[in-house]
């Protein structure tokens, strides 16, 4: 990694030599965000006038820019960052390697996982989805008011969680059920109409002795789907749903055959299509299993 760090996976933060580097007012805060998240590219100012004030900008909204980008060189400058914000004819650029902003981090370690997994180096392939997953501190653009930097927190935010759930059909597949519980917890908490992870949680809670909580949380999902989206949940979790009745042992989730998207069906009605465009994996049964006892509650995992 350079020596200066660029970081809106969270709070944005930029650090030089080790040393944090303050990047100040909120105009100025929006301008380097906007820039790090097309770093090495050129943002035309019109798309950074959006950026910071969204449909009302002021008349003298190019010349504000311009000062804005003019004290973030200075304070980057003093920092001992050096002169990495360019001038191009469309806009302005942040100059920065691919090791000194994590949210390009983030998707290199990302491919490389993906890659590792489709090689069949498994184990590779968690470790390098762990870490993409590590460079996260919490949501883009946390504290920042702009409709432009919401939905590009709502795009990465996909790609965090896409790659999470890629790594979680990994772990689980190398009989990890009982190490993944807890985040799956956590990833359900705050994704609660995505299947894929539902149904990673329910084979991790089966797989782990606890065929009960698994049972729980399709029928809390069940609930969601009807109460708030009329929807009844995908036909692969219903299967799913209806091994785990059957005590099947269902060893990994695998998305050969799913196709690319999850079928809902409408509440009390005929097969609706596809809801979320979510890949819901294919599942994989052996034989029957002797009822497993409930363990403890999983709130107490």
């Amino acid at each position: 990694m350079g020596d200066t760090q660029y970081r809106v996976l969270g709070p944005l933060e930029v650090e030089h030599a080790g040393r944090a580097v303050r990047v100040g007012g909120l105009r100025q805060r929006l301008l380097l965000t906007l820039l790090v998240l097309e770093a090495g590219r050129a943002v035309p100012v019109n798309r950074l006038i959006d950026g910071i004030w969204g449909e009302r900008p002021p008349a003298s909204a190019k010349g504000q820019v311009w000062i804005c980008v003019s004290n973030l060189r200075g304070g980057l400058a003093e920092a001992g960052a050096g002169e990495v914000v360019e001038t191009h004819l469309a806009g302005y650029a942040l100059r920065a390697g691919r090791g000194e902003v994590d949210l390009l981090r983030f998707r290199d370690l990302a491919v490389r996982g993906r890659n590792a997994a489709r090689d069949g180096r498994s184990e590779e392939a968690v470790r390098l989805l762990r870490a993409a997953g590590a460079e996260w501190r919490g949501p883009l653009g946390a504290g920042l008011d702009s409709a432009l930097v919401a939905g590009a927190a709502a795009r990465l935010e996909e790609e965090r969680v896409a790659a999470a759930e890629e790594r979680f059909d990994l772990e689980l597949a190398l009989g990890r059920h009982h190490s993944v519980v807890g985040e799956l917890m956590s990833h359900v908490a705050d994704h609660p109409f995505r299947e894929r992870l539902c149904a990673q949680l329910m084979l991790a809670l089966h797989q782990s002795g606890r065929r009960a909580d698994a049972l729980r949380v399709y029928r809390e999902l069940r609930l969601r789907y009807t109460d708030e989206l009329g929807l009844e949940p995908g036909a692969q979790l219903r299967a799913l749903e209806s091994a785990i009745l059957r005590d099947r042992v269902v060893r990994t989730v695998s998305t050969e055959g799913a196709g690319n998207a999850i079928g809902a069906r409408k509440y009390g009605d005929r097969p609706y299509g596809h809801a979320h465009g979510i890949s819901l994996p294919v599942l994989k049964q052996e034989k029957p299993l002797p009822v497993l006892k409930q363990e403890k509650e999983w709130q107490r995992n």
